[in-house]
């Protein structure tokens, strides 16, 4: 084709529908509502101790006692994400009410801005209505690739070496074959001991990962955690890991730290990840440029999916990987939409869940779902099926707010 005649083309292929060509039925969809509503409380499971024999810092754990957001629209179909706080809900309604759910694009624009946390839920939610709507599971209306994932059980606790190599025997004692933890420890010492400790626990098949927490100083977020990485302690710690096959290092310096972490990153062999809590595409843009990271991680719950998706598209042309981040929603709605997002993207290798048995089991938090997803004989599991997340909520659980 002549490029002149190429060019005569171009507003007919600008006019096509980006994923889904809408029906005459489609077309008629309308959002008529954005409401919220409750799962109620099975029981309060205890708290995870961030560290063995101190309060404080922990992570409360419960089964069920959250909200959902629900958009309804005219066709009957009601799309479900992780809930919203009840002050927002007004304003959700002006964003979506009478708006058609196919415009997606303009949705995700609308409901994302950096610290804010309504957005992305929303947003989710609007997608397992689309799911809904042309009967497909989201990994397959984005693009689809494999129908399950490499999960790794991430830790909250720090806990001490040797109860951490007794945690990781009874994660791979479950059949999974990654667990994550936490380099928390005062000293370089023991943050290597861990490794050693668990490594000699679960033996050489078995993938380690661990989680520097934006050191330093902040790895209980509150900032009263006392340990302090310099740049030597962290290229010091890399290397340690690296010798002992950690599968990565996660975020071990400060979250902006940007030329540091890229400075780190071309010092050390080891795979360095991080960008948890990091907003927009242009602060990946940055750390990309910079080299800061191997495997980015942006997350679900801040950027929404439609934002992750395309953090994952830009990290694959830097030949990156990606491994979507759903903190600290795991045991929930997330944590499935993440599924979804992992089994969609070529170069996303592994997927996080909080799993610290017994207080915060993963699946005991799953038994809100009808046909909650299981960790498979190969350590692997396999993304829900049916249409949207795959998912719904046990109907005796659910409260309106």
């Amino acid at each position: 084709m002549r490029r002149r005649d190429f060019c005569k083309v171009l507003p007919g292929l600008a006019a096509l529908p980006l994923f889904y060509p809408k029906s005459a039925h489609a077309a008629k969809f309308k959002i008529t509502d954005v409401r919220l509503s409750r799962v109620r409380l099975i029981k309060d499971a205890g708290t995870v101790p961030r560290r063995v024999g101190v309060t404080g810092g922990g992570l409360p754990i419960s089964i069920g006692g959250f909200t959902v957001t629900e958009v309804h629209t005219d066709q009957g179909l009601v799309g479900i994400g992780p809930g919203i706080e009840p002050a927002v809900l007004k304003q959700v309604q002006g964003l979506l009410v009478g708006q058609d759910p196919f415009d997606i694009n303009r949705h995700a624009a609308v409901l994302y801005a950096p610290q804010r946390t309504w957005g992305a839920p929303v947003e989710v939610a609007l997608w397992d209505l689309l799911g809904k709507a042309v009967d497909q599971p989201l990994y397959k209306l984005w693009g689809g690739l494999r129908d399950r994932i490499l999960p790794y059980a991430a830790m909250w606790g720090i806990g001490t070496p040797e109860e951490r190599a007794e945690m990781a025997a009874r994660v791979k004692g479950e059949g999974w074959r990654a667990i994550k933890l936490r380099s928390g420890f005062t000293t370089l010492r023991d943050d290597v001991r861990l490794i050693e400790q668990v490594r000699k626990a679960v033996g050489d098949d078995f993938h380690i990962l661990t989680d520097g927490n934006k050191a330093p100083g902040d790895a209980d977020a509150a900032g009263d955690d006392p340990t302090l990485w310099n740049f030597k302690r962290a290229a010091d710690t890399a290397r340690e890991y690296q010798r002992l096959n950690v599968y990565w290092l996660e975020e071990p310096l400060p979250r902006y730290a940007y030329d540091l972490l890229g400075e780190l990153n071309r010092l050390v062999e080891i795979p360095m990840a991080g960008g948890e809590a990091n907003w927009g595409v242009h602060e990946f843009k940055w750390m990309l440029d910079q080299g800061c990271f191997d495997i980015v991680m942006p997350e679900i719950i801040r950027l929404g999916p439609q934002m992750s998706r395309t953090i994952a598209t830009l990290a694959g042309a830097f030949n990156k990987q990606v491994s979507p981040h759903g903190a600290p929603q795991e045991r929930r709605l997330v944590s499935i939409c993440g599924m979804h997002l992992a089994a969609s993207m070529s170069n996303c290798p592994i997927l996080e869940f909080i799993h610290e048995p017994p207080i915060g089991n993963l699946f005991e938090g799953w038994t809100v779902f009808e046909s909650a997803p299981v960790l498979e004989k190969d350590g692997t599991m396999k993304v829900p099926q049916g249409p949207g997340l795959g998912v719904t909520i046990r109907k005796d659980l659910m409260e309106r707010t």
